[in-house]
């Protein structure tokens, strides 16, 4: 009797026990990569750098060289952080693929996002480069973006980014805008 009484408090314990492990996991959101954090702890890190930047917008070219400031550097680097997918109204929107080389966050046939594609590239285990593709369409817009990061080997901090932008108008000719930037020394 004895034995029944104590297999009984061990099978309860351990039903709780279970249950309470997984009352946790279910509303966490999936492991997506945190491209937002990512982007404003590296930020911190190029205060100081040197950018050298160019934005070519329809075919005209324009350079400028400064020093920018935290605030400066997160306004450049803004399309990588309006990137992040890792909201509760995106969870399970998108499948995820892993490999020692590759993590690709893309989104699933018939959910709606406009960040379409992530794709982190690693390098000895560590991130080598960030991209995405993101689309926006409505019956008179569209407008297609990529953008990619990619990080130095030896400093290990934002080295070079660049975004494209090609933007539809009814009845206007296509804009196509191109920013791309180097920190340095």
């Amino acid at each position: 009797m004895k034995v029944k009484f104590y297999l009984f408090q061990v099978l309860v314990l351990a039903v709780f026990w279970s249950c309470s492990e997984n009352s946790g996991v279910k509303g966490e959101e999936p492991g997506y990569f945190p491209i937002k954090e990512y982007i404003e702890v590296h930020a911190e890190k190029l205060v100081g750098k040197n950018l050298v930047k160019t934005v070519n917008v329809n075919g005209e070219t324009e350079n400028s060289n400064s020093t920018p400031d935290l605030e400066e550097i997160l306004k450049e680097l803004d399309f990588f952080i309006q990137a992040d997918i890792n909201k509760p109204a995106l969870t399970n929107a998108y499948e995820t693929q892993r490999s020692e080389r590759f993590l690709i966050h893309e989104i699933k046939e018939g959910e709606k996002g406009k960040i379409k594609k992530i794709v982190v590239e690693y390098l000895r285990g560590d991130v080598k480069q960030v991209s995405f593709q993101s689309v926006t369409e409505n019956p008179f817009y569209s407008s297609k973006t990529r953008g990619i990061v990619i990080i130095h080997d030896v400093t290990g901090l934002i080295d070079n980014f660049a975004v494209e932008t090609l933007q539809e108008v009814i009845f206007s000719k296509p804009n196509r805008i191109i920013i791309s930037g180097h920190f340095r020394e």
